[in-house]
């Protein structure tokens, strides 16, 4: 069973200068998900997928396989679904086909190592699911039956146009993806999409779903590892 760890990580970011590459509790902030997955009981190949040097450097001292991204799919716009694509290609050249592609997120630092092997695990055993993503439950107070926007006039209307249901009992339970901190797909569907299909839900707690962004998502993540 050939199980592969993606990790895109671009060098470039907006919000923080080099984020994949900045300090988190005295470690690169992609030494999180590198050593996460070199603990995984499942999976047998991990590839980062960078741009830049500086990150590819980084994961050859982690002892794992790297690939340089061209710059053409190494933009703020371009898709991870052309980047793994791009490293799939050059992995079946050299006669490897994963049974599985598990997109890891390097953003996601509280990702526990039993998070990864649970969801390989729930997506191995239903035969019918085509991939999975990491989730969180969503707070009634923001069900889309309760959310609103501002029309044309900037007053409040219901975003969703029907009756709103007050009571928390009688909303229907919404997930949202954390970030994501897990993608998997299984091998026959990836050149389509990372999520598509029959999608499986893998529920996550909110600290380990915390998706570095800004500067106070750093220091809320190094909070909780202070406190570990």
């Amino acid at each position: 069973m050939s199980i592969l760890a993606f990790i895109p990580a671009r060098g470039g970011s907006k919000a923080i200068k080099n984020k994949n590459m900045v300090l988190l509790n005295n470690k690169p902030l992609i030494w999180y998900t590198i050593n996460a997955a070199k603990k995984s009981k499942l999976i047998d190949k991990i590839l980062v997928s960078s741009d830049s040097n500086k990150i590819l450097k980084f994961a050859n001292k982690c002892k794992i396989d790297f690939l340089l991204r061209p710059k053409s799919i190494s933009q703020s716009t371009s898709q991870t679904h052309d980047a793994i694509l791009h490293s799939l290609s050059y992995l079946k050249k050299n006669n490897y086909i994963p049974r599985i592609v598990v997109t890891l997120q390097p953003t996601s630092p509280l990702r526990k190592v039993s998070d990864i092997d649970n969801a390989i695990k729930l997506l191995l055993k239903d035969k019918n699911a085509t991939s999975l993503v990491s989730c969180i439950k969503v707070p009634h107070i923001f069900n889309p039956i309760s959310v609103m926007k501002k029309n044309n006039n900037g007053y409040l209307v219901k975003f969703i146009n029907r009756k709103t249901i007050n009571r928390r009992q009688d909303k229907t339970e919404c997930y949202a993806r954390n970030g994501a901190a897990i993608y998997a797909t299984k091998y026959p569907y990836i050149n389509n999409y990372i999520i598509g299909g029959n999608i499986i839900a893998f529920l996550m707690n909110k600290k380990n779903s915390i998706d570095i962004d800004t500067y106070e998502d750093l220091k809320i993540a190094e909070n909780f590892l202070l406190k570990k």
